[in-house]
């Protein structure tokens, strides 16, 4: 890796000694279900629901959750405005649901008290021929580092934050709110978008351990674990979360679902919680590459129109590069084969002409010391915002150490990292000098990461990548290129994964055409056009 900085240099001698360290750690325990879970730190509010709850009959939920299971957003619009179902069914199905599954899969941090009384004004609306747009009457829900106000709050999962309700809501949430949609809640993630601890991903103080829907002994991933479990799980529509690096992708691949992490800028970062601020992106999980599209239609800040853009022979004569190489090489290798062939019989479905890709690229770029500065910079600067007190990553550290039990039942190994790590680079850095640091390291990565990919599309001549889950998360979320899974069904052990196409710049709407055309290829039994017939 070339680097032009000799801070930067610096900083990555001092925290790739403890590099190697993070990686051999297991991903997940053996068996995070139930048993090993926490308790909540703020159990889940139905009071405003019960008495609604009480005259849900068990029939019109089963009928209901048919509906939802079956249905893409288009569909569910349709259903609404032929009086075949309201926006307040829909929400209180999702509701008896979340109360009766998600104690066990933990998807959940807190309820939106409001949302039914929601659900109710948007049906008093379309019955008057009044609709706020694509999501109108649908609920989904937040990952819980996005920025809602009172009555709702906002915890990146950490004790800390319990009590914080920011006074401006996140500008994704005001324009799912112009569109119409019904906020559920606030879904769970691993803590500080995962910077607390790896052990496990999915985890955090507020709301515990997330729990995989196809098993417990499943990893769910993370950091937006809440919002692809409970997507999976029919306890919401679809969700909104966010990537770092792999934090919408992984998640989405191991849950089963869809889930799109947009080119970097294309959503706006106003009232996220940070981590590496150069890189952030919110964006869409769903269960249909139909929903995902129409909901970064409504997040991003483009006026393109991505649904109108989905072709089921959009793959068929584009040259797509499979980085088969990195793919076999990372993890076990007869499972690896497994996935590879499903994803080489979805792109025969579906046309697209295969070319190999055998440059190792899975470990490029390093940034693992990016992650560290973005903690000790963004995401401290937010806390310090809410908790004056918190002054550095130590403060934070010294504050969870006063009350493990509650704070930190799973341990902080990424903060204890970090402290020591940053502890060095400070000694000879004051704040001012650390900021700059911080900048000139991410946008080195940046750099760096582009050019790998730039080199490899030129090289191989590809319209997209192909990769497994979040294997090469670090290359393209660093380089701030589009990509998105689309699930490859089941291993043998009954285990979810997902297939991951990595776009070109700009090429968000094409990626998702793409990845349309994938999902309809290995599903022809359930192909549906994109607005839902």
């Amino acid at each position: 890796m070339h680097l032009t900085s000799s801070r930067w240099a610096l900083a990555c001698i001092l925290m790739a000694s403890l590099a190697a360290c993070a990686r051999r750690e297991p991903d997940e325990p053996k068996e995070p279900g139930i048993a090993g879970n926490t308790p909540r730190l703020r159990p889940l509010d139905f009071t405003p629901f019960n008495q609604a709850l009480s005259l849900l009959s068990k029939e019109r939920q089963a009928k209901v959750t048919t509906l939802i299971s079956n249905s893409t957003i288009p569909d569910l619009q349709k259903a609404m405005q032929a009086r075949e179902v309201t926006s307040e069914e829909l929400t209180l199905v999702l509701l008896q649901r979340i109360k009766q599954y998600d104690d066990r899969y933990r998807s959940y941090i807190e309820l939106n008290p409001l949302c039914l009384e929601e659900a109710r004004a948007s049906d008093r609306l379309r019955r008057k021929g009044n609709i706020s747009g694509s999501l109108h009457g649908i609920p989904i829900n937040l990952k819980d580092n996005l920025d809602t106000p009172a009555p709702m709050h906002t915890t990146a999962g950490a004790e800390l934050l319990l009590n914080h309700s920011p006074a401006q809501e996140a500008a994704v949430v005001t324009q799912l709110r112009k569109a119409g949609a019904v906020i559920l809640g606030k879904a769970s993630l691993s803590e500080l978008a995962g910077a607390l601890t790896t052990q496990p991903p999915g985890y955090n103080a507020v709301s515990g351990i997330g729990v995989n829907p196809h098993g417990e002994t499943f990893p769910v991933s993370g950091s937006s674990s809440g919002s692809a479990i409970s997507t999976k799980a029919v306890l919401t529509i679809a969700s909104i979360g966010t990537e770092t690096s792999g934090s919408l992708i992984s998640p989405a691949s191991m849950n089963g679902v869809i889930g799109m992490k947009p080119g970097l800028g294309r959503v706006s970062g106003e009232g996220v919680v940070p981590l590496i601020r150069f890189q952030d992106s919110a964006g869409p999980i769903a269960r249909h590459v139909t929903d995902a599209a129409l909901l970064l239609g409504v997040i991003d800040q483009t006026e393109t129109d991505y649904l109108s853009g989905l072709d089921a022979e959009a793959l068929r004569g584009v040259s797509v590069g499979v980085l088969r190489n990195d793919v076999s090489n990372d993890g076990d290798s007869s499972n690896q084969a497994f996935w590879l062939a499903r994803i080489d019989d979805g792109l025969i479905r579906s046309g697209a002409i295969r070319r190999d890709v055998n440059e190792k690229l899975k470990d490029e770029p390093e940034l693992l010391p990016v992650i560290f500065l973005g903690l000790s910079e963004d995401t401290l600067r937010y806390i310090r915002n809410v908790r004056p007190e918190i002054r550095s990553l130590e403060d934070l550290k010294s504050y969870n150490e006063a009350a493990p039990q509650t704070r930190i039942p799973r341990g902080q190994n990424m903060i204890d990292r970090g402290t020591r790590l940053l502890a060095s680079v400070t000694i000879q850095n004051d704040r001012a000098s650390m900021s700059r640091l911080y900048e000139e390291a991410a946008l080195e990565v940046r750099a760096e990461a582009i050019a790998l990919l730039e080199k490899t599309f030129a090289q191989y001549q590809v319209e997209v990548l192909v990769s497994l889950s979040n294997t090469h998360s670090a290359l393209y979320a660093t380089a701030g290129y589009p990509a998105i899974t689309v699930p490859l069904g089941l291993d043998p052990k009954g285990a979810p994964n997902g297939v991951t196409f990595i776009g070109k710049p700009g090429k968000d709407a094409e990626l998702l055409a793409y990845a349309f055309a994938f999902e309809q290829a290995l599903r022809p039994d359930t192909k549906k056009r994109p607005g839902g017939s």
